[in-house]
């Protein structure tokens, strides 16, 4: 199906699904080559998956600024067709569309890419080909540790949002310190749970940290009673929690159950309405988040406004536009957007890393505004907590963007890139 000339692969059904496989990326394929006033851009996540629910409000923000774009006449008069590769939330089917969007699609830029566990085989890949990888949901270390010249951020770390949170931790225990505070950092068991780890403990350390329990939840997560205990057992008084939604709020009824109901630090994947509203209030009232991005009802913007109504005329679904994915989708299709017109007709993947690397300043209206540069990928300066407000029923900032720059230290940046010094320490 086709929708302002972005292809839109649905759902197959599981049980005819191998069998189809084959002859839809055959058909596909033969149809996504590019012709005459079309840019082909890749797109690879999870449709059909475990993720699904937090990834396919993000591709139908992308989708929405690429049809948006397309009926104002594209790119200096090229449309943009997205070519779309359901990988379930399996890393060798990840792989697998991703070699096939290169070899056969040959798109310059692929985009999605929220798997953390397969973007370790995928990085190479894209290396090899000098394909640009824009990643918008999931930011790993290695992205940009050491530097990678193909790709760039499409959205802010778990490096920065380990910073900021810690950071607005203090503010909420009023302390100027950890020293004394017991720290539990229950993670998802996968590479993004281990990344976000590293970089709590590293951020409170720095803070005066020396007390960390570290509890690993399983990926399919039904029950976190035990991780519960342990870490009531052993004094802790704040969390730093990453997970996705439905997991975080299974992680919320356990706690609800024992009365453990500390204050919550929680990553970009739990930050959203569904993890305040749908977990017991006595626990969800501690919950704090980060976010790399406003959701558009949030963002009192132009551009939030914009979202909004374009995705409204477009028949988007209203669950979507209550989503920060849906958010960072869009963004992704504005950096996407800014760099074809920086590129001036050369849609090459060198011609579209030069007009990535021309970005400054981009104003989104929901984001901090996003810089790239040469030797520096990672265009977000920034991200910033957030609580839910139970009266207007919605996530509220805490802050502007510019207040919490000073606490982000960008980490993840390689030294000799993004300011940071030649020869620092990773």
């Amino acid at each position: 199906m086709s929708r302002g000339g972005i292809q839109v692969h649905r759902r197959i059904p599981l049980g005819v699904g191998i069998v189809l496989v084959v002859g839809l990326l055959a058909a596909g394929v033969a149809q996504s080559r590019p012709s005459a006033g079309t840019i082909n851009i890749g797109w690879v996540g999870d449709k059909s998956g475990p993720t699904a629910s937090s990834q396919l409000p993000a591709l139908h923000g992308l989708e929405s600024y690429i049809q948006y774009i397309n009926g104002k006449g594209g790119v200096n008069g090229n449309t943009i067709n997205l070519v779309e590769k359901d990988d379930q939330y399996s890393p060798t089917n990840e792989l697998s569309a991703v070699k096939s969007l290169i070899s056969d699609s040959h798109v310059p830029v692929i985009t999605g890419l929220g798997q953390s566990t397969g973007f370790a085989s995928v990085l190479p890949i894209l290396s090899q080909n000098k394909v640009i990888g824009l990643p918008y949901q999931t930011v790993l270390k290695a992205a940009s540790y050491p530097f990678q010249p193909y790709i760039f951020a499409g959205t802010c770390s778990y490096g920065d949002q380990a910073y900021i949170a810690a950071a607005y931790g203090l503010k909420r225990l009023h302390k100027k310190s950890y020293a004394g505070v017991t720290i539990g950092i229950p993670v998802i068991g996968v590479a993004s749970g281990q990344e976000w780890t590293e970089a709590v403990t590293a951020a409170v350390k720095k803070l005066g940290a020396t007390n960390i329990v570290n509890e690993t939840l399983p990926p399919t997560l039904v029950s976190a009673d035990v991780q519960i205990q342990d870490m009531q057992s052993k004094g802790v008084n704040l969390v730093f929690l990453h997970e996705g939604i439905g997991a975080a709020i299974i992680y919320a009824g356990a706690a609800a159950k024992y009365g453990f109901d500390v204050p919550t630090l929680m990553s970009s994947g739990a930050t959203s309405e569904a993890t305040f509203t749908v977990s017991p209030y006595s626990v969800s009232k501690d919950f704090l988040g980060t976010q790399c991005a406003d959701p558009p009802y949030v963002a009192n913007t132009p551009q939030g406004k914009l979202i909004s109504t374009v995705a409204k005329q477009q028949g988007a679904n209203a669950d979507d536009l209550r989503q920060t994915g849906y958010s960072q989708g869009w963004v992704a299709g504005m950096i996407l957007v800014q760099a074809l017109k920086n590129a001036k007709g050369d849609y090459s993947s060198q011609g579209i890393k030069k007009g990535l690397e021309a970005i400054r300043k981009l104003e989104t209206g929901v984001t901090p505004p996003i810089s790239y540069a040469l030797k520096c990928h990672l265009g977000w300066s920034t991200t910033r907590p957030y609580t839910y407000n139970y009266k207007t029923k919605g996530l509220a900032p805490v802050g502007t963007w510019a207040q919490w720059t000073p606490f982000d230290p960008h980490p993840y940046a390689a030294p000799g890139t993004c300011g940071v010094a030649r020869g620092a320490a990773g």
